[in-house]
């Protein structure tokens, strides 16, 4: 069997379980919204608005339905709210024989604040019907509810009313349920009638019959049985319809999708960042070795590829010269290898020529290198010595011809 929790948003809030009749089911509770989520998860949530807050009106539109009926509406109501119609969201109703379509008016902010406590407290309402539409409807009785100061009245053909009954005697005059010719279906709260029974049994005097009935529990079980008809009203619809499929996913994961697409978007600006920073350092060392290439080839005049220049250029002076700088330069690592103490400070390569910076213990050292570079087939010249506090430093001119 169907069940649904119908809770009234009053103060306190109270809500009971009825079934898809509107039989009640357990008794009425009252407390806070997140006392009702537990039982909201086991079945369908319908919400009751406070009548106070919802406007009705019934017009004859042009149009029967579809797109057209949402741009209408706000003009078919204008003269009857209190405020610019950009601040309602209006919802649209059945429309009867006569051509006139029930439309209710409540203000956005309003709206959005239900939604807002509801959700926070986990509640996700199927439908939120207005209070007076959820007022039996009787076609041969008008049908009149007081609760907690308020009176409702629903009379066969016209729209509900939801007065302050506070006169209750005024109320009744204002909602037209005097006269010989009006048959009232009155029901009260046992709170209402204690507090205000001699004003109540006078309405016998001044209609054409009563129809006197005592709520022990309070109107809810009244009210909750109209919220669940087929025709309820909702003012569940347009930019507060309720979603389903990837529509609800989405709101419930929008936050975090939204976080996620900042976390990517900050990625891809550091990535990017990285990328110029990179460019840069690029473009300084492509600055740099241009430089040094040019410093290193003074009679090129253009620099298009100075790695490729400068390899074309080692390579074409090993062509020139069997015993090239590459040659030479393991004939002096081998050489070096082979006789302990001098160490390079620097080296050139000119015309052929390998020149040598170096400095050793003594000559000794000196000789043995130069000698060890003549078994290799080299001719070391040294062409200065100089004495310092590290030792001899020692100007080598390395080449393949005889020695000078």
């Amino acid at each position: 069997m169907s069940q649904f929790l119908v809770l009234r948003l009053a103060d306190p809030v109270c809500w009971i379980i009825v079934d898809a009749d509107g039989g009640r089911i357990g008794p009425v509770s009252t407390g806070n919204l997140a006392d009702a989520a537990p039982l909201a998860a086991e079945r369908p949530l319908v919400v009751i608005a406070p009548a106070a807050s919802v406007t009705f009106a019934q017009p004859e539109l042009p149009v029967k339905g579809g797109a057209r009926v949402a741009q209408i509406v706000p003009y078919a109501m204008e003269e009857l709210l209190a405020g610019e119609v950009e601040q309602f969201h209006f919802a649209v109703g059945r429309t009867d024989a006569e051509g006139r379509t029930l439309i209710a008016a409540v203000r956005r902010d309003e709206m959005q604040s239900w939604l807002d406590a509801l959700r926070t407290a986990g509640l996700d309402p199927q439908s939120i019907v207005p209070e007076p539409l959820c007022t039996p409807d009787n076609p041969g009785m008008t049908v009149a509810v007081i609760d907690a100061g308020h009176l409702l009245v629903r009379a066969p053909g016209a729209l509900p009313v939801a007065l302050d009954a506070e006169p209750l005697t005024e109320a009744f005059a204002l909602a037209g349920l005097e006269g010989e010719d009006r048959h009232v279906q009155l029901y009260v709260s046992q709170e209402d009638w204690q507090h205000s029974r001699e004003m109540i049994e006078a309405l016998r005097e001044v209609t054409g019959s009563l129809d006197l009935q005592l709520l022990p529990d309070g109107t809810l079980p009244l009210l909750a049985a109209g919220s669940v008809r087929g025709d309820a009203l909702s003012l569940l619809q347009g930019e507060f319809a309720r979603r389903t499929g990837w529509r609800a996913e989405w709101q419930r994961w929008r936050i975090a999708a939204f976080l996620a697409l900042a976390a990517l978007a900050l990625h891809i600006g550091v990535r990017g960042y990285d990328l110029i920073r990179l460019r840069a350092e690029e473009q300084r060392l492509d600055a740099s070795i241009e430089q040094a290439a040019r410093v290193a080839m003074p009679d090129v005049e253009r620099i298009v590829d100075a790695r490729a220049q400068i390899e074309q250029r080692l390579a074409g002076g090993g062509t020139a010269d069997p015993q090239g700088l590459l040659a030479r330069l393991a004939a002096v690592g081998g050489a070096m290898g082979g006789a302990s103490g001098p160490t390079i400070e620097s080296l050139g390569w000119r015309n052929g020529s390998l020149q040598l910076q170096m400095i050793a213990a003594d000559t000794d050292a000196l000789a043995r290198f130069a000698q060890a570079l003549t078994a290799r087939g080299l001719t070391a010249d040294v062409e200065s010595t100089t004495p310092g506090e590290k030792g001899v430093s020692a100007q080598i001119n390395i080449t393949t011809g005889p020695a000078t």
